[in-house]
């Protein structure tokens, strides 16, 4: 388990009492006594929780909240070595929900990065429009793929297009299904992103398709980022990973969001 995925799950397991013992989280988390050291040391640094003697206990979800709004931004090459595992779970699973003929839209995200990759391997009459230069690098040579690019200004640090410029063709399209990513997604606060451009061209992409599916690996399930972009109440479905807890998934369940993992 990586080390966001355990930080996750640290907070989760801590949601129902409000604080947990050293000895629980070996068990649970199947690590050494060292690594949970670590992580609560960590965690505490950043704000999330704070330490006591043999374990530690929650802040306020206000505090937390503020701390996850406020990560420092990654770009495209950084995000995509992170969590691949996930991303590649995730990515195979919204396959399955994609039709030989379609059209789709793929955002600038790295699990839609890795979407492309599983496309380029089973589909070979699909309709692609993305925004994302890494995306079209990827499907470019890909037999029976037609690739929409959007065009734009090109943003170096996402690979992608970006602008008002980039939002221009899809007044011209309709598109099947609309493939999200995000930075984080909460039914209270719904799908929110660190930049406020990282919203535009999705929300084009969402008015054109008849469907919008959110892909995003667990470390993303009631995450609260600071740009929002839509309620939940907008999305059709949220993919996950394996590694989405029943705790993670219940709110969405509970929200009549339809969510999945493999």
């Amino acid at each position: 388990m990586l080390v966001e995925q355990r930080y996750r799950e640290i907070l989760n397991l801590m949601k129902e009492t409000g604080s947990i013992k050293t000895s629980t989280l070996k068990e649970k988390l199947d690590v050494s006594s060292e690594t949970i050291r670590r992580d609560l040391e960590n965690m505490e640094s950043q704000g999330l929780l704070q330490r006591t003697h043999g374990g530690a206990i929650l802040l306020e979800q206000d505090s937390r909240d503020s701390i996850i709004s406020s990560n420092i931004y990654e770009p495209f090459h950084q995000r995509g070595e992170q969590n691949i595992k996930s991303k590649i779970e995730v990515a195979e699973l919204a396959a399955q929900y994609i039709k030989e003929g379609q059209s789709v839209a793929l955002d600038s995200g790295t699990t839609s990065y890795q979407l492309a990759r599983v496309i380029k391997r089973k589909f070979h009459s699909l309709t692609v429009v993305t925004n994302s230069l890494a995306i079209a690098n990827e499907l470019s040579d890909a037999h029976g793929i037609t690739l929409v690019l959007t065009g734009g200004i090109f943003k170096p640090d996402e690979a992608a297009f970006t602008s008002d410029i980039a939002t221009l063709i899809f007044a011209k399209l309709r598109i099947n299904t609309f493939f999200l990513t995000t930075c984080g997604i909460s039914v209270e606060h719904g799908v929110t992103y660190q930049r406020v451009d990282e919203i535009e061209v999705q929300g084009k992409m969402m008015e054109c398709s008849d469907k919008t599916i959110v892909i995003a690996d667990s470390s993303k399930l009631g995450v609260n980022s600071l740009i929002k972009m839509c309620d939940v109440n907008r999305i059709s479905q949220i993919i996950t990973d394996s590694y989405a807890t029943e705790l993670q998934m219940g709110p969405f369940e509970d929200a009549h969001i339809p969510i999945v993992r493999p």
